[in-house]
């Protein structure tokens, strides 16, 4: 899902607003569980006294998809939903934050983004394409032209370039 393609509102630094603006009258099903699972984040930032900005939703998106992937046959919803909150959020976040954020939590981002790539629990048209899309703005993000270091991020965008899926397709 692209902010574009979707009428985000990419000024506005509120995502739970921008979403919600756009999707919640729509009766597309992959709409309302964005709605519902976007709306569930906003007031779990609310009550824990956390800004509402693309970073806080950045973290909790990132913790969420770990924790719902970690569990056998997760939701695909709420990874659809999820993922499409990570690939809002991403081009918003601060490069520095995003360094910052992956050196201070156990799993990189890029290896939890490979893992739930790989998995085929999240074999959604949707998941893999906001999957990608966070993958290729990890691409664009890295300072380090290390082979090693981009290699696995690099297989699993090449493997997508034969999916025979028309949405997935590169």
């Amino acid at each position: 899902m692209e902010e574009a393609a979707f009428g985000i509102d990419e000024s506005n630094d509120d995502l739970c607003s921008s979403i919600l603006s756009r999707f919640a009258n729509s009766t597309d099903e992959t709409h309302q569980h964005l709605c519902a699972v976007i709306g569930a984040m906003s007031q779990e930032l609310k009550d824990n006294n956390q800004p509402s900005t693309p970073f806080a939703y950045f973290c909790a998106a990132r913790v969420s998809l770990d924790k719902f992937t970690s569990e056998p046959n997760p939701p695909s919803h709420v990874i659809d939903a999820l993922l499409t909150i990570l690939s809002l959020a991403l081009p918003r976040v601060p490069l520095e934050l995003l360094k910052k954020q992956n050196s201070q939590q156990g799993e990189p981002f890029s290896e939890l983004l490979l893992r739930v790539l790989r998995s085929p629990s999240s074999a959604s048209e949707t998941a893999l394409v906001s999957g990608l899309k966070c993958l290729s703005r990890l691409l664009i993000a890295r300072e380090s032209v290390d082979w090693s270091d981009v290699s696995p991020l690099f297989n699993v965008l090449l493997g997508f370039l034969t999916d025979s899926r028309p949405k997935v397709h590169m």
